[in-house]
């Protein structure tokens, strides 16, 4: 699963300038753990929306914070995980700002950005199954 969700973030970024980088994170495995987060998260935040508020009075608003709530827990999930990287806290403690090296802070934020997105993109594709497991909401087309 590491290898996978690596490939996911890999595209995002100019492999030659992050390398460093993208591999503290793909050697302490923290890509499959933002990919487990990204799974667990998703369908829990799903299960409260489509299970313990069902039924749903403005489906559609609250189906969108729902989304958005996912996102914003795996901004923090990843922000938090990639600072407790020791290799990526090393790199940040030598930053020094040159030309051509890249910034470990700019990159965990960016990290936390990317699963911000796909956090939101998760939740919105699983919806599609689990919705069905609501009585009262499962004809709504979101």
């Amino acid at each position: 699963m590491n290898d996978f969700i690596a490939s996911l973030y890999d595209p995002w970024f100019n492999y030659e300038l992050y390398k460093d980088l993208q591999d503290s994170v793909f050697n302490a495995f923290d890509f499959q753990k933002l990919g487990w987060s990204l799974i667990i998260v998703s369908i829990i935040l799903l299960l409260v929306f489509y299970k313990l508020w069902d039924p749903v009075k403005k489906p559609r608003f609250k189906w969108i914070i729902t989304l958005l709530f996912a996102g914003i827990f795996m901004f923090a999930i990843c922000y938090a995980l990639l600072f407790n990287n020791i290799e990526l806290l090393q790199y940040l403690g030598n930053y020094t700002g040159d030309v051509g090296e890249p910034n470990p802070q700019y990159f965990i934020l960016q990290m936390a950005v990317i699963s911000f997105v796909y956090g939101v993109a998760l939740a919105g594709l699983l919806s599609i199954p689990i919705k069905y497991i609501s009585v009262g909401n499962k004809h709504n087309p979101f």
